[in-house]
């Protein structure tokens, strides 16, 4: 029996889904675990595995192709079954010219054969997404396929730069999940082959010289495709700003111990060859304590269910910036892991994030969110609350500023902090608590040891 394939719903907030890449031709045999095919998602590009076994016998959809979740998008059964009612009309002409050729009297060509037609005989000129019912013609090799035609597991990007960079990825080796090939290992090909000594140069045929003249009229804009990414960011944020009434608190908090204990922290981790520990791992490490203290601010609020949700466990998401936009890897249970962990773990999530290697759910549930502009000389900003969290912390740059300590102005290093709040769950004094309590952990930071 045939077995359709529906664009399957690969993270919490997918809407649709873009086919990137079919890794099995049709007419291939297909087991269950197979990977079918690549989809890019709103947050990272996912394997479609297949679940029964039999032959792919259509691909419905291109490479490319965006399609809603549930659409179909490819049929597996045993060789030769009729899938046209599966098809739902969409080989309706190519069936209706097949009947219209059949009933019609032969070409006055008397060389023609008198036989009546069959699909399979003139299998080239069939079209070629229709390989159900023709012979299948040997084919060059794409790039991403090794020797034998069997495509090679890699991240779009990382195909993308081997592209640009006339890399083969059949010579790189995959340190991704299940030896996918990411974009660090293409770089490392890279930079191997710039290191080994290049062969002389070929002579190339003369051609004409680029003319460098402007054109007669310059296009007046240039447009670009959204990304599924983008597509997302656009509605959950627009979303957030208006259904959640926003209201923002700022506090300045010195640093200047903090940075004195992360400066001792990184010595030790170099002698003991361990992660060194950024700023931003000792303000994940406050947020998730003082989430503890202030339940509201790692909470929910879920109208339909008529209800305000305060979660028992801490999950902090860290905001990523990447090409396509942002994601939120999620550091779980922040508040009861040390920051040797929290560091190790955001530096590979943050890669993976960059890579657009992460499986749902190390970017799904984080119930409090952090972003951090300082690193861009961002002094201070709010930001949008990130669905369905109440809360999200906006963190500038570490200033060396002067400041009056003892009635004399010394220099000091400051911070500020923006925390943007959900009207509906935190209310003005529960944020001003939570903002006191991040405060008195960064200004004595011994305390985040403990």
């Amino acid at each position: 029996m045939a077995i359709p394939i529906e664009m399957p719903k690969l993270s919490d907030t997918m809407e649709e889904g873009v086919l990137s890449a079919w890794l099995i031709d049709e007419g291939e045999e297909v087991s269950s675990g197979d990977v079918l095919a690549q989809v890019e998602t709103d947050k990272a590009t996912m394997d479609l595995e297949a679940f029964d076994e039999g032959v792919l016998l259509k691909k419905v959809i291109q490479e490319g192709e965006a399609v809603p979740i549930g659409q179909l998008i490819a049929v597996i059964g045993e060789e030769g079954e009729d899938i046209s009612n599966l098809l739902d009309g969409q080989d309706d002409g190519d069936a209706a010219a097949s009947e219209a050729a059949e009933e019609s009297p032969a070409p006055e060509a008397p060389e023609a054969p008198e036989e009546p037609p069959a699909p399979p005989a003139e299998p080239v000129e069939e079209p070629a997404g229709d390989g159900q019912l023709r012979e299948r013609t040997p084919e060059p090799v794409p790039a991403g396929t090794d020797a034998e035609g069997r495509r090679i597991k890699a991240s779009p990007l990382a195909r993308r730069i081997a592209q640009e960079h006339d890399v083969e990825l059949a010579r790189v080796e995959g340190s991704g999940p299940e030896g996918r090939i990411v974009r660090r290992d293409v770089e490392a090909r890279i930079e191997e082959r710039e290191r080994a000594p290049e062969p002389a140069p070929q002579p190339e045929p003369s051609v004409e010289a680029p003319s460098y003249e402007m054109p007669e009229e310059e296009a007046p804009y240039e447009t670009e495709d959204i990304s599924q990414m983008r597509k997302t960011i656009a509605r959950r944020l627009a979303e957030s700003k208006y259904s959640s009434p926003h209201f923002y608190l700022t506090v300045d908090i010195d640093v200047e111990k903090a940075v004195a204990l992360r400066e001792d922290l990184n010595e030790l981790a170099e002698e003991q060859d361990r992660a060194k520990i950024s700023f931003n791992d000792l303000i994940t490490k406050a947020c998730a304590l003082s989430l503890r203290q202030h339940p509201f601010v790692n909470a929910s609020y879920l109208p339909d269910e008529g209800e305000i949700r305060k979660y028992n466990r801490i999950h902090v998401g860290i905001a990523v910036a990447i090409d396509e936009g942002l994601i939120t890897p999620v550091v779980r249970d922040a508040d009861r892991k040390g920051l040797t962990q929290i560091a190790e773990e955001t530096r590979e999530l943050a890669e993976r994030a960059r890579n657009r290697d992460l499986e749902p759910e190390e970017f799904e549930g984080a119930t409090f969110t952090t972003s951090n502009l300082g690193m861009f000389g961002v002094e201070e900003f709010t930001a949008i609350i990130n669905p369905p969290n109440s809360a999200i912390l906006a963190i500038g740059e570490i200033r060396d500023t002067p400041v009056v300590e003892d009635g004399e102005v010394v220099p000091g290093k400051r911070m500020k902090v923006t925390l943007s709040c959900d009207h509906r769950v935190v209310d003005g004094a529960i944020g001003a608590r939570f903002l006191d309590t991040v405060r008195s952990y960064l200004e004595e930071p011994m305390n985040l040891l403990l």
